[in-house]
Order: structure tokens, then sequence, then C-alpha cells
């Protein structure tokens, strides 16, 4: 589940850190879906992507234009970020990157 792999964001005296500004590199293997807020949620399109609806937050990391999903204009192209290991694990080595500045 991808809640268990970020635990890093709640510091040991449990108290929440914000998500780093990180943007996902694009891929040649990317999908792209055509958004309609009256058809469709994010989560609902990680699910259908990824097997997995808690991955919904690497596809507004895939478009940093829009910092909310409410943000996100009917008829618009977003990417989807493709394979989700590879994601992961770019996601998590930008995340390690900024803990070491």
């Amino acid at each position: 589940m991808a809640i268990n792999r970020y635990r890093q964001l709640i510091t040991p005296q449990r108290t929440m850190q914000s998500m780093p500004g990180i943007v996902i590199s694009k891929r040649d293997t990317d999908k792209f879906v055509i958004y309609n807020s009256d058809k469709m949620r994010l989560d609902t399109i990680a699910g259908d992507v990824y097997g997995d609806d808690l991955y919904n937050w690497l596809i507004l990391l895939a478009n940093p234009e829009y910092p909310l999903e409410f943000d996100i204009p009917n008829n618009t192209v977003i990417r989807v970020p493709f394979p989700i290991n590879d994601v992961v694990t770019e996601y998590e080595q930008k995340v390690v990157s900024l803990k070491n500045k």
C-alpha cells in the first residue's frame, strides 16, 4: 500500500512534514488522459492505470501547472507517469536528494 512507503513524511515527533515540491520527469511510456471532472477523478485514474488509487498525487506531481485536482480544466490532457515502479523510484530518489541538501 502506498501510504506505508512514505512514512518518512511523518517525523519521530509525530508531526507531519509538507510534501516537497518535486516534479516527475517525462517518459516515453507515460500515458495521457483527457480529463473531465464530471466523469472522472485522479484517484480513479490512478486506480485504472496503476491498480492503486492512492497514487493520485503522483499524477499531480507530473502536472505541476495544476496544484490541486480542482484546478484542472475540463478537456485538459493530463500526463499519467508510467510505469509506476520507475515513478516511485524517481520520487524516492528526489526526496532523499532534497533531504541531503
